[in-house]
This record gives C-alpha cells, sequence and structure tokens, in this order.
C-alpha cells in the first residue's frame, strides 16, 4: 500500500513596511548563509516586529550570530518577565537556538492581538512552511 505524501504547500507572509525595514536592516547585518537560516528568519522576524523590541536588539544581530541573553536580560527588565513583549522574544531565542521554551502553549496563546499572530508566522517560517515577503 502507497501511502500518499502530503503536498508542500508554503504561505506568504507579508510585513507592514515598517517591520518590513526593521527586518531588512536586521538581516543585511548577516552573512549570506545566516540570511538563508530559517531560524535566523525567523528571529529577525520576531525581533523586527516592534520598535522597542527592535531598538533593543539593534546591534545585538551580527555575524557573529544574534545575543539572545542580552536582548532577553534587556526585554525582561523594560517589559517585565509575564509580559507578551517577554514571551515573543523567549519563542525567538528557543527558534533560534533550538533550545526549550520557557514560555508554554497557553502563553503564547495569551500574547495579545499583536503578538500571536507574529509568534504563529515565526514558528510557521522555523518550520519551512512559510516564505517572507519583503516590502520593496
Amino acid at each position: 500500500m502507497t501511502i500518499p505524501m502530503p503536498k508542500k504547500e508554503y504561505i506568504s507572509i507579508k510585513m507592514a513596511p515598517e517591520h518590513s525595514r526593521r527586518y531588512q536592516q536586521l538581516m543585511s547585518t548577516l552573512t549570506k548563509y545566516q540570511r538563508a537560516d530559517r531560524s535566523y528568519m525567523a528571529a529577525c522576524y520576531l525581533l523586527s516586529a516592534d520598535d522597542d523590541v527592535f531598538e533593543i536588539a539593534d546591534g545585538l544581530v551580527d555575524i557573529e550570530g544574534i545575543d539572545f541573553a542580552m536582548i532577553r536580560t534587556v526585554t525582561k527588565k523594560k517589559f517585565g518577565a509575564s509580559s507578551s513583549t517577554y514571551t515573543a522574544v523567549e519563542v525567538g531565542y528557543s527558534l533560534f537556538s533550538w533550545k526549550d521554551c520557557r514560555v508554554n502553549p497557553h502563553d503564547m496563546a495569551q500574547s495579545g492581538a499583536f503578538w500571536l499572530p507574529i509568534i504563529c508566522n515565526a514558528l510557521l517560517i522555523q518550520g519551512n512552511a512559510a516564505n517572507v515577503e519583503v516590502a520593496e
């Protein structure tokens, strides 16, 4: 008996112009190989979604990698460990480093109307189920 393989489908994630600009700025600091890495794409997508998080991450993303230790520390101090913003940064760290996430699915689900779709999109990006569409 032959089991049919599911059709591989991709969705395209469109970003608002400001999100796109910030995403491109973070991605431009990376090497060609890093830019092709789904973990970097997902992390940069999350870190560029919000002005405040982008300000923290800007300068901490480069060819040496992403300094999530510093990003997490500053985000936790600025927003608190129970904030939706910190939840999103923790998800980004987990997607980037392939380490267990400190937040659970319930925390992600409670992250609100802004962060929840961003987190879901980042999961799809890292899982190779979605492509990021950068606005020109």
